[in-house]
């Protein structure tokens, strides 16, 4: 009798969120008509740009989110320097196109980070970082990029490579000097440590870049004018359309093809799963911790990247990196965190409820609007979710197993 009444209870609930779904749209639907009547100019181009905003939006916080996640997955740390990590990506990226070519002292110091990242990169597939072919690779690396930093001006690509590469190392040496030691610590420990660690890189930002808002237009095809028209309106864009959820989603499948199927990123889920039975099995953990946070780091670096370009400018070092990482950070939460489609899922969320939900309630004659309050969404969303499935959308069970 008991399991026979749980059955409709079950379906019900899984046929719960889909009718929900549904009722969203109707609501969006219904509210996009009416607008139509309110205003000519709210027409179908209108809705168009503020979905092509949150698409663009979404994948921007995606890349941030990952890094969230794979750290968290494996040793359970909210990464709170995650956002300034992106935000020193962003600023590499920066002043790769713009300040070289380099003298020949920071071609040489700056070819030996990127040459160091290019050693780490190819020690994936080797079994020792002093294999011969790992030790060759960074040699012809640093000869080569210091020989192609006193060159002649990096195009946009060369410049997101080497922020990708720098920041990278920038991640490894926060986990090297900051977490490893506390790594037998209390949690509570390594929270504090990476708040430290995200004040410490804001102010090192000030002194070392700039405390001005910083133009941010390389010479690059990306921002070449696009024409869309939809029933018979403009919808101007440029191939940021494209470029910028391609980036994300051939980032997202090489991380996701990388942990699924090659050996170290099998020994991530091991470690991310158990990491006591997986060191006893002959795993590296600290390898592991060293590899996500160059992998995430690396992202973080492509998400500034694209920031920049998206917006044309860069905030100040101290400001940039803080509302991006934590609604990043929400974002990673939102679709479940430790799951790297949750993350991409969350992060489209955001990005549709700031420009798209902004957008159908825009300033009318007899309305203010709701633009002001679009970075709350990601806020009142990630405590609605937390109420609702804390596990996220996708997330797995985070209950305590006794």
């Amino acid at each position: 009798m008991s399991a026979t009444n749980l059955r409709p209870s079950s379906r019900s609930r899984r046929w719960l969120p889909w009718l929900v779904l549904a009722l969203l749209a109707a609501l969006v639907v219904a509210r996009m008509l009416y607008l139509g009547s309110v205003g000519e100019r709210f027409n179908a181009a209108f809705f168009t740009r503020a979905a092509i905003d949150s698409v663009k939006l979404g994948s921007l916080y995606a890349l941030i989110a990952l890094g969230y996640t794979m750290v968290y997955g494996i040793i359970r740390l909210i990464n709170f320097a995650h956002g300034e990590v992106f935000m020193v990506g962003a600023f590499t990226t920066y002043f790769l196109f713009t300040i070289t070519p380099y003298g020949p002292m920071a071609a040489v110091a700056l070819a030996a980070v990127l040459a160091f990242g290019v050693t780490r990169l190819v020690g994936f597939f080797r079994a020792s970082p002093r294999d011969p072919v790992v030790l060759a690779s960074g040699g012809v690396a640093f000869v080569a990029l210091a020989w192609a930093l006193t060159l002649g001006t990096w195009p946009f690509w060369a410049a997101l490579l080497g922020s990708m590469l720098a920041t990278g190392v920038l991640g490894i040496t926060i986990d090297r000097v900051a977490y490893v030691p506390l790594r037998t610590a209390p949690r509570n420990s390594l929270l504090i440590t990476a708040i430290a660690v995200s004040f410490l890189l804001q102010n090192v930002g000030l002194l070392a870049f700039t405390n001005r808002q910083t133009p941010f237009r390389p010479d690059t095809p990306l921002l070449t004018p696009i024409a869309l028209e939809v029933g018979g309106n403009p919808v101007p864009t440029n191939a940021l359309l494209f470029a910028i959820p391609l980036v994300t989603a051939v980032l997202v499948v090489i991380l996701d093809a990388f942990v699924r199927r090659t050996r170290l990123g099998k020994a991530m889920r091991a470690s991310a799963q158990d990491a006591e039975t997986a060191q006893m099995m002959g795993v590296s953990v600290d390898k592991v911790i060293a590899t996500t946070f160059l992998l995430g780091s690396m992202l973080a670096a492509a998400g500034g990247a694209m920031w920049g370009l998206n917006f044309g400018s860069l905030n100040q070092p101290a400001i940039l990196g803080i509302l991006p990482g934590i609604k990043a950070f929400a974002a990673a939460v939102i679709g479940g965190i430790g799951s790297l489609p949750g993350a991409v899922i969350g992060a489209m969320v955001i990005g549709f409820s700031e420009n798209f939900v902004t957008a159908l309630f825009p300033r009318t004659p007899d309305f203010a609007g709701i633009t002001e309050f679009k970075d709350t969404f990601a806020f009142v969303l990630l405590i609605v979710v937390l109420l609702v499935r804390p596990s996220g959308i996708v997330g797995e069970d985070l209950s305590e197993k006794v």
